[in-house]
């Protein structure tokens, strides 16, 4: 056991020795899904990052501007699918040289 213990603290050393964005993860065979070590401050920007993203969005996006349609949302969907169709597939793209 004391082994396993100086190579956990090895691990542990080297991820606070490293840069912000270091992760070592940790597998046993077995048990399924694997553990990771990483630095507290990364854990905390990760764990703000993920309620930044499911923050709900204050304001709804509307895109604004001279076009006006009497068509509510759904028709206009629908619409637009009917001209995609028409115009048919996308030509291949050509690759840069």
């Amino acid at each position: 056991m004391s082994k396993a213990r100086a190579k956990l603290f090895a691990l542990a050393d080297l991820v606070r020795g490293s840069g912000d964005d270091t992760a070592v993860v940790l597998e046993q065979r077995g048990h399924g899904e694997g553990v990771a070590l990483v630095r507290e401050a990364r854990l905390t920007y990760l764990e703000d990052a993920v309620k930044q993203m499911e923050k709900p969005s204050e304001k709804p996006f509307t895109l604004a501007g001279s076009l006006s349609s009497e068509l509510d949302d759904k028709a206009l969907t629908e619409l637009l699918k009917d001209l995609r169709k028409e115009w048919g597939d996308a030509p291949p793209r050509r690759r840069k040289a």
